[in-house]
């Protein structure tokens, strides 16, 4: 098996995202503000799309924000973390099966709590052992994988892929990158923050600031 300690082995990918025949992510959802109000909306300047994106969101008119979408590719997270992850409704998701791939070689994710304290051992034990069972009941073939699955721990890695739409990731950014979010989520959340931010700087400029720039921002 292999170990994983804490966030080492995340890994996440802007694999996809609306990308419009002019412009960018921000003058797409410029454009489909003004399309409702004004009589010209396809010359819009980079001055009048900074002001309309950010008076949608200072007004919360954020319907026009589900226009764009945003697809990552995330690897080295556990299955607590995307259990967590797949509370968020409005979004789609395709996440590596346990009943189809062989996990006979299994990597763990394990919190860093864990390493130094007087329990490390007996959990690395316990994690060994539950892999060695696992690739037993599947080597002998008496046991289907969907069946051997279920002794394998939550904190398996898990590899899944996501697809939200501007104003979803935006509430899913502003809760789960929060002090009180659980820390996989979190970490994982402020780097999908940071590649939709390289995308639509103007969209995501509040929420980049308030949770990468702001450095008194700490994980309680």
């Amino acid at each position: 098996m292999e170990i994983c300690r804490g966030s080492q082995c995340l890994n996440v990918e802007l694999v996809a995202y609306s990308l419009p025949r002019e412009g960018g992510v921000d003058k797409l959802i410029a454009e489909s503000a003004a399309i409702s109000h004004a009589p010209e909306f396809r010359t819009l300047n980079d001055e009048r799309v900074k002001h309309l994106v950010n008076l949608l969101k200072k007004l919360g008119h954020e319907s026009v924000f589900e226009h764009a979408c945003f697809t990552f590719r995330v690897e080295g997270i556990s299955r607590v973390c995307s259990h967590q992850l797949v509370r968020h409704r409005l979004a789609s998701y395709t996440q590596q099966s346990q009943r189809y791939v062989s996990l006979k070689n299994p990597k763990f994710i394990v919190p860093e709590s864990i390493f130094g304290s007087e329990f490390e051992e007996e959990y690395m034990d316990v994690l060994e052992r539950a892999a060695t069972l696992y690739r037993k009941m599947v080597e002998t073939k008496k046991i289907r994988k969907e069946d051997a699955r279920f002794i394998l721990p939550q904190g398996i890695e898990t590899k899944i892929i996501i697809t939200m739409n501007a104003r979803e990731l935006r509430h899913f950014i502003e809760l789960r990158c929060d002090p009180s979010a659980q820390w996989e989520i979190r970490t994982m959340a402020k780097e999908m923050l940071k590649l939709a931010h390289e995308k639509a700087p103007i969209l995501f400029e509040d929420l980049y600031e308030k949770f990468i720039l702001d450095k008194s921002d700490q994980q309680l």
